[in-house]
């Protein structure tokens, strides 16, 4: 269906693609993921035609019709109705003309033949059928379009994306502001696409979804491409297997290196020999000549050496240092961080949490999950003391060193650069600086103002500085939000390696499974265990729930098999 080939995208001088091929078949679902800034939108919008490449083509098969789904929130005035129907402009023009005509029998009579002949109601039954595989009812297409949440959105206008009688769909972070209920229909909505022959390429940094739908990955950084059969998982394995034999083969090279070294020092150094004896020869003529041309044997060979180590090092591969991490220098014994009982809270007439009660202390790691608008950010609000609860009591211990972080992590930062946050917690410059190059923040990243850091380094200087600070326990509120790929791998180093506890909020499965030793979940304003609890609606989370509970029950009998529990 479509035919990438030897793209490269450059602005201002500066690469963003090199030479990308990418082939896409029928039915075929292509994921592509990397580091912000790697070109992945640059890409789509070439394929979409909205950006010209600097060089290469792309070719698309005769018939097929491209849909571009972009990352941008999805604004629109009017209903829900109007808005599908706008996958065919013109039906929806002849619509709204015949709404406007009701009170005019005759004109209305005519518009509603023209709607006819356009196989306007055959469309509108074409609409009513997708939208409840969607996940919506037939009595939404008279609602206003701004009555729905942002997830919602998205996936409305994936669904009128696939009205536009699209064959190829490009989707960028279609998981954005997706809970997991919603994230997990969406799987089902692009399997049944792909078993139905579009062709679909997904830029995505959410890891499980890269392994549920993706029958190829495509990872992008520094412009270049690397793709495997299979999802995210199969991706990192072929990822660490290139760095362990980039690894192998600089490593080879530098000893290659050192023993050419070792020679020209050998050489110089029996030159030098040659070059002495001749002072305490009885024939100096004679052996001055011959220390002469040995000299001038070993100067050569020293260049030619010198000449096979500059070419030995333009071979040497780059190895990106992985990063790595020193043990936290304090610890955190276990006692009582927090506690609530009964604790409900409401905006006005609206309740929002009826019943919630747990105990935390200091070494738990807690997840809570829920529907998007269900009370979570609300909860830890109440918890932390920034709301006060309509009923119900909460107890935190201030005598515990606790740090929040909320999802608008910019707020979590004082200072107007990063170095002058970070030395506010008594590190000497030259550790702090090792501390940031660990966590991928070096060179310039460093002195920049905290406003001009993208979100994913906002995170790892925010859990970086609760680590410095000897925080023992942290709040987060969604700390995986708009992360990409390589931040969500640091976060995850970094909360394995932080001595304390935490709490956090989080869409994000394999975040969830990783570090959730508890899960609690709010349905309807109560909060409950997400394990024991028999009334959670196992049809909208039955593939999460065995996802989450599966990949937890896994990390349990690591930790257990490591003695970490």
């Amino acid at each position: 269906m479509l035919h990438i080939k030897n793209i490269s995208v450059s602005f201002d001088g500066l690469d963003v693609l090199k030479s990308i091929d990418l082939d896409l078949s029928s039915g075929e679902i292509v994921a592509l993921t990397g580091p912000n800034g790697s070109g992945k939108t640059t890409l789509l919008k070439v394929i979409f035609g909205e950006l010209l490449p600097s060089s290469g083509s792309v070719q698309v098969e005769r018939g097929v019709r491209i849909a571009y789904v972009n990352q941008e929130p999805v604004d629109y005035r009017g209903t829900v109705e109007d808005y599908l129907l706008g996958a065919r402009p013109a039906l929806l023009n002849l619509h709204r003309k015949m709404e406007s005509l009701r009170d005019y029998p005759i004109r209305y009579a005519e518009y509603i033949n023209d709607y006819h002949t356009a196989m306007g109601f055959e469309f509108e039954e074409v609409i009513n059928r997708k939208l409840s595989t969607f996940g919506f009812q037939s009595t939404d297409l008279k609602r206003d379009f701004g009555e729905f949440s942002q997830g919602q959105r998205r996936i409305l206008s994936i669904l009128k994306a696939l009205l536009s009688e699209t064959t190829i769909l490009l989707l960028d972070e279609p998981t954005n502001h997706l809970d997991i209920a919603m994230t997990v229909k969406l799987e089902g909505i692009l399997l049944s696409q792909r078993r139905d022959g579009i062709g679909i390429i997904v830029v995505s940094h959410d890891r499980t979804f890269i392994d549920r739908v993706a029958d190829r990955t495509v990872y992008l950084k520094n412009g270049e491409s690397v793709a495997v059969n299979g999802g995210y998982t199969m991706m990192l394995e072929h990822l660490d297997s290139v760095y362990s034999a980039k690894q192998k083969q600089a490593m080879e090279i530098d000893r290659k290196i050192r023993q050419l070294e070792a020679e020209i020092v050998r050489r110089k150094n029996w030159s030098a020999s040659k070059e002495a004896s001749k002072r305490y020869a009885a024939d100096k003529g004679y052996v001055g000549h011959m220390a002469a041309k040995q000299a001038k044997r070993a100067l050569a060979v020293q260049k030619r050496t010198e000449k096979l180590i500059g070419e030995l090092r333009e071979t040497k591969p780059f190895v990106e240092k992985p990063v790595s991490f020193s043990k936290s220098d304090y610890s955190v014994p276990k006692r009582k961080m927090l506690g609530a009982e009964g604790v409900a809270f409401s905006y006005g007439d609206e309740r929002v949490l009826l019943e919630a009660t747990l105990d935390i202390d200091t070494t738990d790691r807690i997840g809570i999950i829920g529907a998007n608008g269900s009370g979570k950010t609300t909860l830890m609000k109440c918890l932390i003391g920034l709301l006060e609860p309509f009923s119900g009591e909460v107890y935190r211990n201030e005598n515990v060193n606790w740090k929040y972080i909320p999802q608008n992590v910019i707020s979590f930062f004082e200072r107007e650069t990063l170095l002058d946050e970070l030395f506010s917690t008594g590190i000497e410059e030259v550790k702090l600086r090792s501390h940031l190059a660990n966590v991928r923040l070096r060179g310039e990243r460093i002195l920049s103002r905290v406003s001009d850091l993208s979100y994913g380094e906002l995170m790892r200087a925010a859990i970086l500085k609760a680590t410095l600070s000897k925080a023992e326990f942290i709040f987060m509120d969604e700390p995986t939000n708009h992360l990409d790929i390589e931040s969500l791998e640091v976060l995850d180093d970094l909360l394995d390696d932080f001595p304390g506890g935490f709490l956090f909020i989080s869409h994000d499965r394999q975040f969830i499974a990783r570090h959730g030793y508890r899960l609690l979940i709010i349905e309807n304003g109560i909060l409950r265990s997400f394990e024991t609890s028999s009334e959670i609606d196992l049809e909208s989370f039955r593939k999460s729930l065995d996802n989450v509970l599966d990949s937890a029950r896994d990390a349990e009998i690591r930790r257990r098999d490591a003695g970490t529990i």
